[in-house]
Parts: C-alpha cells; structure tokens; sequence
C-alpha cells in the first residue's frame, strides 16, 4: 500500500487548497466485502481523482450504490456513505479550504450537490477530461500531482479577478478548527454579516446552516482524535472535541456515523486502509 495523507499544495494554491491525499492499494484477491470503506460526514469539500480501478458508492441507510466517475466533486455530506473499492484502487483528493468550492464552481450554491457526488467533467473545462485522460497512463505518483496541480493553477488565474477571501470564509474556517462553542452572534460579527445573510451564506457556500455545520465539524474532529489517538478514553474526546458529555458525542454517532462510535472505529480499522481518515 502506497499512502501519502497531507502532501502540501503549490504556495500559489495554498490559500485555496489545504492539502492532497494520495492512496494506492492492489486489492484484487480481496473480497468484495471487505474493500468497503465507512466514510461518515466529515467537515471538508473536495475533488477526487480515480485514475485506475472504478470505485462505488453505497448509502449505508438503503444500501443505494452508484459507480464514481474518474473525477468528482464531493459537497458538504450530512449522512454516511461506504465506498466499495475497486482491485486497483488508487485515490486522489484535494482537500479544498472552506468556502473555495462555491467560488471554483462559479457561485454553484451547494445546496445542488448536497448528498451525492457530481463528475466533475460536467461541471469544469475539457481540460478536466485531458487531465483524467493523462492521469490513468500516469504511474510517477508526484507527476500525477504536478499534473493535478498545473491544472488548478490554470483554473485559479483563469478566476483571478473573482477569487477573494471573505469573511464568511474566515468565519466557517473558525468554525471547522475550533473546539470552542462559538455563538451565532459571534460567528456572524466575523462574517460581517446579519443573522438572516449568515444563514443564507452557509446555505450558498455548505448547503446547512452555522450550527449543523458546527456540529458536524465537531463530530468530524472527534472522530479523527480517536482514529489518530486509539489510546484515549471517548470520555476525553468528548471533552477534548468541545461536547458537553459523552451523551451528546454518542447522539451525533449515531446520526451521522449510524453506529456507536466504538462501532465506526472497528468498521474503519477493518477497511481498506486501515486507520486513514479520508474519503474513499
């Protein structure tokens, strides 16, 4: 298995994109069974590569499955899925900053791919499909982020004049990286905005509002202490992530992950790739 987790970005695209992910495993004489992936909301929105092998998506509540694209663009998700993994599973994601998607897709109000996966061939240039097409005959794992990345920096000079960090961008960055409760009134003085514009800017950038993205960002940050930190106590993740009690981290569990999280854990560390937080 092959697996870089935060590969930094080109200093040109760092005020846009945190960091790429990339994740080879040959699966082939694995069963089907067990190449599946629990992946319950997490508090980023990205772009996934897969160059190799097709990878399947599975909605956990009704068993749902839908094949991926060789690239797709992935909203704010609110419930989880499961990612079936092909033989040749290679991954690619880029791990946008928050609030940047809604401005790469041209003000596209998230609410339109909020719970589902979208190719992104349908919504970028044709570059998009020469850079799809470059990637499968590829095999330099840095040159297949050169080639990811030349395009981005064409697409970012191409919006330069529209690309501007706001303040609501700062607001939801708070947000995603704090374990403090931060109150509306606060979250909306950052952003400069009224009660009313906050929630409709959240509507436009995540697809929710402040406080479910909070709890969801929350939830997110638990999740990886865990994952990252099997040795403590849930009790201390609780605390440590911003919850009240280990009541209120088990009430997001169980909406969000569908189990308890002793449960999630098991189910990520009998995945492929084991004990890696990422998409699929």
């Amino acid at each position: 298995m092959v697996f870089f987790p935060h590969i930094q970005p080109h200093s040109a695209l760092r005020p846009y994109v945190r960091h790429y992910l990339l994740l080879h495993v040959q699966l082939s004489n694995t069963p089907s069974a067990q190449r599946i992936k629990p992946i319950p909301p997490d508090a980023d929105q990205s772009l996934f590569f897969y160059p190799r092998s097709v990878a399947q998506t599975i909605v956990n509540r009704n068993g749902e499955t839908r094949p991926n694209p060789s690239s797709i663009f992935v909203g704010q998700q609110t419930s989880r899925i499961n990612i079936l993994h092909g033989e040749d599973h290679l991954i690619i994601q880029v791990c946008f900053r928050p609030g940047f998607l809604y401005q790469l897709l041209g003000g596209m109000p998230a609410t339109e791919f909020q719970g589902k996966e979208i190719d992104a061939e349908c919504l970028m240039d044709a570059g998009i499909t020469e850079l799809n097409n470059r990637l499968r005959e590829e095999t330099d794992y840095r040159r297949m982020i050169d080639l990811i990345e030349s395009y981005l920096l064409k697409r970012i000079d191409s919006l330069a004049r529209s690309l501007q960090l706001e303040p609501i961008d700062r607001a939801i960055l708070a947000i995603k990286e704090t374990n403090q409760l931060l109150s509306l009134d606060w979250i909306a003085d950052q952003a400069c905005l009224s009660s009313r514009q906050l929630e409709r800017k959240f509507q436009e950038r995540l697809g929710m509002g402040p406080k479910f993205y909070a709890r969801i960002a929350r939830f997110d940050r638990a999740f990886k202490l865990k994952a990252s930190n099997p040795q403590l106590d849930w009790l201390d993740v609780a605390y440590a992530c911003g919850y009240f009690d280990y009541s209120h981290l088990m009430r997001d569990f169980r909406q969000f992950a569908e189990v308890s999280p002793t449960m999630l854990i098991a189910q990520d560390n009998a995945s492929p790739g084991t004990g890696n937080r990422y998409h699929g």
